[in-house]
């Protein structure tokens, strides 16, 4: 792997972008504030003094100081290109993973009916000199001339989905589809949450879950029944108008400034990987062991 070439996966922008304590940048009111003393031709000393506070704050946060989310998804970045091998603890939720690729299908199926164009799904990786990532459905032809972009996420019941129409985006989906979008140069992006039923062999690993949980004497006893036709209910949506399972949010592109920033932290990533690399190397070098028969 030659670090010099690292590029980002888009679904970690909002990792290697997470500030350091040690070197926390300006806030947006904060650099307003800076440029609004700088620009007065007298201050008082109480502004001198915020002025010199905050203009020595913005010369240390331009020392880079990659932070520990940052860190961790690199050192996983590394793991995978030398050894192949991912982090066990996340991998390993099945059940979110099995949900994902099962009802992937219906969702978009949910989606093209929504927006009356025919999606399929992508498993083509696009990158350009920083980024890298799969996008989930578009329209257009890729990688030159992709119209839009859509970043699908299946919700598991319906108060969940109810709650993101409340909340909106999880942390790290809009950094993600603004990276998709600057790989492809295309700024009509968004976020689809979608209500596809639970497949069959999920539920029924539901039903048995359930049933061990509580003191059934058999799976036909009534009161099970009733406990298990409630559960079921509430995984079958296939009675609710498709447009309302379907919610879209849509995402603004990079600015020029914010995709600078990011290609900039890309940068100070791979020079970091790189050196890591290299002590690790040194550090555990295979040691040449002679056995001495007497």
């Amino acid at each position: 792997m030659d670090w010099n070439k690292f590029k980002c996966r888009a679904s970690a922008i909002s990792k290697i972008m997470s500030n350091s304590r040690e070197n926390a940048p300006l806030t947006e009111i904060q650099t307003k504030r800076m440029k609004e003393l700088s620009e007065k031709a007298i201050r008082t000393t109480g502004q001198d003094v915020e002025l010199t506070e905050l203009t020595l704050k913005k010369q240390k946060s331009d020392n880079v100081i990659l932070s520990d989310t940052c860190i961790s998804y690199l050192v996983e970045a590394y793991a995978w290109e030398t050894e192949k091998m991912c982090s066990i603890t996340k991998e390993m939720d099945v059940e979110y993973f099995t949900r994902g690729r099962m009802t992937e299908p219906e969702s978009i199926n949910l989606l093209s009916f929504v927006d009356a164009y025919p999606y399929e799904k992508n498993s083509d990786r696009m990158e350009n000199d920083f980024l890298s990532g799969i996008m989930d459905v578009y329209k257009g032809e890729a990688p030159a001339a992709v119209k839009s972009i859509t970043d699908i996420k299946s919700c598991k019941d319906y108060p969940t989905f109810l709650y993101k129409i409340h909340k909106g985006l999880d942390p790290g989906n809009r950094e993600q589809l603004q990276g998709y979008g600057g790989i492809v140069d295309c700024g009509d992006l968004g976020v689809a949450f979608t209500l596809p039923t639970m497949p069959e062999p999920i539920r029924n690993d539901y039903k048995r879950r359930l049933f061990y949980k509580g003191e059934y004497v058999t799976e036909e006893s009534p009161d099970f029944l009733q406990a298990w036709e409630e559960l079921e209910r509430s995984m079958i949506f296939d009675h609710i108008p498709t447009e309302r399972r379907v919610y879209k949010v849509k995402i603004d592109p990079f600015t020029k400034a914010e995709q600078q920033a990011v290609y900039e932290r890309v940068s100070h990533c791979s020079q970091w990987v790189f050196i890591f690399a290299e002590q690790f190397k040194q550090r555990n070098q295979p040691q040449t062991r002679v056995l001495h028969v007497e």
